[in-house]
């Protein structure tokens, strides 16, 4: 089983994703893409987490094949690589990942690029803004303002991210199997939700 979860911020995406693979017993990856990634590319973990859910292009967009060579599990570049080029190399680790073990994958449009598995379970949290901002303000310490502005700007650059590599809409109900909006069922309500439902699955 797959189970993918697709999110808005402060909407408690990392924390239900984990609580299910405790729960079911099944692997967990988020940040640990990157590790992942940077292990297998042989390139610096830290150009991936620049690149991270982004869209921004450089100047080599376009040109995977001829920029940048496999050989083994060392990764040769030439010249500047896109973000387009960190995607496609996370993308086959999510790929190979899945092929594996039964996980839970977090954002990263790991709904779409498992599109083709039947045992994929594609899910896509939500919350009130209230309670969004009311988190962002505690764990940063600042004001509504600026929670505000870091809500709206996550949100932003989630959709551009995803909407970009998808041709789909992000947050949309047509581009998952199911949306639950995590204000009105809390942390541990949603997770008996999803368990509930993952009961009904025919795979």
């Amino acid at each position: 089983m797959i189970i993918t979860i697709g999110r808005q911020l402060c909407s408690g995406g990392s924390e239900i994703g984990k609580k299910l693979s405790e729960s079911l017993g099944i692997a967990y990856y988020d940040k640990e893409l990157i590790v992942i990634a940077s292990k297998e590319s042989g390139l610096s973990a830290k150009l991936f987490e620049k690149a991270d859910e982004r869209t921004q292009k450089g100047i080599s967009a376009g040109l995977f094949d001829s920029r940048f060579q496999f050989m083994g599990n060392t990764a040769i570049a030439y010249g500047w690589l896109s973000n387009d080029t960190f995607f496609k190399i996370q993308s086959d680790v999510i790929r190979n990942l899945a092929e594996k073990q039964s996980c839970v994958f977090i954002g990263r449009c790991a709904d779409y690029i498992l599109r083709n598995r039947k045992d994929c379970f594609k899910i896509f949290l939500s919350a009130s803004d209230e309670d969004r901002i009311r988190k962002i303000m505690e764990s940063e310490n600042i004001s509504v303002e600026k929670a505000r502005d870091i809500m709206k700007d996550a949100d932003k650059k989630r959709a551009a991210y995803y909407n970009y590599y998808t041709n789909k809409t992000w947050g949309a109900g047509a581009s998952y199997d199911i949306c639950i909006n995590t204000s009105l069922f809390g942390i541990d309500g949603t997770v008996s939700v999803i368990e509930e439902m993952i009961k009904k699955l025919p795979f």
